[in-house]
């Protein structure tokens, strides 16, 4: 068909950029729908992440924004004597806190319509000072100073600490809104002075600070929970809402083999002794034969109840303390020369008034002109010419080996904190001089702590087996199962009849010829050896005053206690049996007739001191 003309064709629309309008609405509307359904998409599968992906996560940061974390205390275990005394223990406290933004509102209410609050009741206390005049009586607290911690917007306050559970409940019956507690423990010493530096304390950390606390912390403490819980707005736990437990693990408690009544009684002694004669300090040790102590006491000593003490008072001298331990030391001598066949206790010496020896003339206590003693009798009168004459029968080596196998030079099995292992020196060895070969022979220029010094007593009452001292017995776990400790180990050093042997000497010490009569025990026999050594003053580096002491047993005929007392420069009285003596003679009369231990019934063994027709 042919096209029609022009003239006859319909008129065309005008063009949209020369009208000025869009002559096709439909897209932009579409445009907008699909950025409209875009940003819908977006929030949509943001909605899908926060409501499924990341759900969890989510709910566990809002819960974290409304729980608490509180600690659970494990209990630390007990330090109990070998009979049950608890010489340390564990008690219940509370540390009371507060809300302050919620005491804000204490006895007050909001009138309707005004927002105003107001009393609950006219001539109510409100507010911070309102609850500080009710509970400041009941934590013995000053109502001032309480009512400025309260106030503020803060959510946490401490009010006080270390109450008691009694207390607690009358600030509960209180009924403040906003007060909570925490519950933590507090650590007391029963006995007091009497076993404070041996159970030793804690730190403001709560960790062992001294003595078996410190030696034994991880034993003793513990393992603490926890609970995570929600909250109220109030800073109140929400009774059925989320919370998670993990149970605290109570400490093991500490069985010793202290007996507590002979630990009051020694470190009564000693203390009074010290201040009589003005000394620097002074120790009692108490052992059985088989090495198991009974008591240490030292003094001064401190009372665990208070803050006031000083880093020397924390200190067990016992086994903190070294020193050059003089005449006792001669019975560690003497049992070696006789075990090595050397001498017996009726072997003749002639003593001369000083010795020369190495580079150093000798000389006893006390002047004299020559003299003629058994070895006993050399004992008796605590000769140091003597104790030579017989000592340099052994070499060096020898004598340094009965010094180790005595125990000294290395420390115990105790791990005691702070404990000394004393020294004692080698033959050749740095520090050992021509000298030195016969000063050891009568204790000086070697050291010794007490425990040290007393073993070696009670290995000659042990028929010479030494066991190494003991101080556990065991422990109990929480559920109250006893584990006993391991039994120490044990040597044989002499024989028992030297042994034997050097307690019938030692008898003669506290005889009317001996340099100890003040130890002697009515009813009793008893060994023993006193001691006065010069005392090596750290410092100065040099010699200054004396150590006085005394350690014996009894019954000389069947023994059953070792007691050492040991008193660092005395001001008056230094001499070992004068100072020391009585205090011996006082704790082991005590602790005789305590343990129920039988007089003597056998006779004295009156060996001969002297020979040689008199002159």
């Amino acid at each position: 068909m042919p096209r029609p003309p022009a003239s006859a064709r319909p008129p065309r629309a005008p063009r949209a950029a020369a009208a000025g309008v869009d002559v096709r609405p439909d897209r932009r509307l579409r445009a907008w729908v699909l950025a409209v359904l875009l940003v819908l998409s977006l929030f949509g599968g943001r909605l899908v992440q926060l409501q499924g992906a990341d759900a969890s996560q989510y709910a566990e940061a809002a819960l974290k924004q409304r729980t608490s974390k509180t600690t659970l205390w494990a209990d630390r275990g007990q330090i109990l004597d070998d009979k049950g005394v608890v010489l340390a223990t564990s008690v219940e406290r509370r540390t009371v806190v507060a809300d302050p933004k919620t005491i804000a509102d204490y006895n007050l209410r909001t009138v309707p319509g005004t927002g105003e609050k107001v009393p609950r009741k006219e001539g109510m206390p409100t507010g911070p000072a309102g609850a500080a005049a009710v509970l400041a009586p009941l934590l013995g607290a000053d109502e001032a100073t309480l009512t400025k911690t309260l106030t503020g917007t803060n959510r946490y306050a401490v009010l006080a600490k270390g109450i008691t559970p009694e207390v607690w409940q009358q600030v509960l019956d209180a009924d403040v809104p906003g007060i909570s507690s925490e519950r933590t423990t507090q650590r007391i010493y029963p006995t007091g002075n009497a076993s404070s530096t041996l159970v030793g304390i804690l730190g403001s950390d709560g960790q062992g600070l001294s003595g078996l606390e410190g030696a034994d912390n991880s034993t003793l403490e513990g393992t603490n929970g926890w609970m995570r819980y929600e909250r109220s707005l109030g800073g109140q736990q929400i009774p059925l809402g989320d919370s998670t437990v993990t149970e605290p693990v109570d400490g093991d408690s500490m069985h010793l083999t202290i007996d507590q009544d002979l630990q009051w009684k020694a470190e009564s002694a000693i203390a009074a002794q010290v201040a009589a004669t003005g000394a620097e300090n002074g120790t009692v040790v108490i052992m059985d034969k088989q090495q198991r102590l009974l008591a240490m006491a030292s003094a001064p000593s401190f009372d665990p109840a208070t803050n006031k003490f000083t880093n020397e008072q924390l200190n067990n001298t016992a086994l903190t303390e070294s020193f050059e331990p003089g005449s006792t030391a001669k019975v560690l001598t003497l049992a070696a020369v006789i075990e090595e066949g050397k001498a017996d206790a009726a072997t003749p010496y002639t003593v001369p008034g000083e010795l020369k020896r190495s580079t150093k003339v000798f000389h006893d206590s006390h002047a004299h002109g020559e003299e003629k003693l058994t070895l006993a009798g050399v004992l008796a009168q605590s000769s140091n010419i003597g104790t030579i004459l017989a000592g340099e029968e052994l070499d060096a080596a020898t004598l340094y080996a009965y010094e180790k196998k005595f125990g000294f030079g290395v420390k115990t099995d105790l791990d005691f904190p702070g404990e000394t292992a004393g020294k004692v020196w080698a033959p050749g060895e740095e520090g050992w001089s021509g000298t030195t070969r016969y000063t050891v022979m009568f204790g000086q220029g070697l050291s010794v702590n007490a425990v040290q010094a007393a073993s070696v007593f009670a290995t000659v009452a042990n028929d010479g087996v030494r066991v190494e001292p003991s101080l556990v017995a065991g422990t109990s776990d929480p559920a109250g199962t006893y584990t006993a400790a391991p039994a120490p180990a044990s040597t044989r050093v002499v024989s028992p009849s030297t042994a034997s042997t050097m307690r019938d000497m030692m008898q003669a010490v506290v005889g009317e010829e001996g340099t100890g009569e003040a130890a002697n025990i009515p009813g009793y026999l008893v060994a023993g050896k006193t001691g006065t050594a010069n005392r090596f003053d750290e410092d100065c580096r040099c010699y200054s005053g004396y150590t006085a002491s005394f350690i014996g047993m009894a019954p000389a005929d069947d023994p059953q206690l070792v007691v050492a007392v040991i008193l660092q420069d005395p001001k008056n009285n230094y001499y070992g049996g004068a100072a020391a003596g009585p205090v011996f003679k006082d704790v082991m009369t005590y602790a005789l007739q305590q343990r129920g231990v039988a007089p003597s019934t056998t006779p004295p063994a009156n060996l001969p001191l002297t020979w040689g027709a008199p002159e």
